[in-house]
């Protein structure tokens, strides 16, 4: 039953650099990976947003949060915190909190959960994936090392298949 454990069988994106990134640099990469994945017919909807938090006229945090829809209807909610440093005058981003839950919607309105990545209780260190039966239930969870962790683009493959195949098995209904 444990048939959400298996990866996106998609392109394998390039690893996203787990250090300090221009946070310019780190928007427009989002921005371009989630357009190929409309163009890809992938991603139906995305109204994921940044956001800063300011302290004396000073950005001292980002976050990305929204939903993405997929086209066999997956929903994969977003939230990420970013914590900011200034370098040579630039921002700079390292991603300090991952919430990325996913869920589809049966015909009636409930929803299943299809998978979960979360480092909610701690640091990256504390990262770990929620395990979900074919039925939406959950059955524990696998701590999962940073390095490990895929890129947003590749979770959001990763959750039009298991939406995919949940309603070519009639879940749906």
């Amino acid at each position: 039953m444990a048939g959400n454990l298996r990866r996106s069988e998609g392109t394998q994106e390039k690893r996203w650099p787990r250090r300090w990134v221009a946070y310019e640099r780190y928007r427009i990469v989002h921005e371009n990976r989630i357009e190929a994945l409309i163009r890809e017919g992938v991603v139906v909807r995305d109204d994921t947003r940044f956001s800063e938090t300011h302290k004396d006229e000073r950005v001292t945090d980002a976050f990305l949060s929204g939903e993405i829809e997929t086209a066999s209807g997956g929903v994969l909610h977003v939230h990420k915190r970013l914590v900011m440093r200034t370098r040579r005058g630039r921002p700079q981003v390292l991603t300090a909190l991952y919430i990325y839950h996913a869920l589809a919607r049966r015909d009636d309105g409930a929803t299943v959960d299809l998978l979960r990545y979360d480092n909610s209780h701690g640091d990256t260190g504390a990262l770990h994936r929620h395990v979900f039966d074919d039925a939406g239930r959950a059955l524990g969870e696998e701590p999962i090392a940073l390095e490990d962790l895929p890129p947003l683009s590749e979770v959001v493959r990763e959750v039009e298949d298991h939406a995919r195949r949940w309603r070519e098995r009639g879940a749906g209904e």
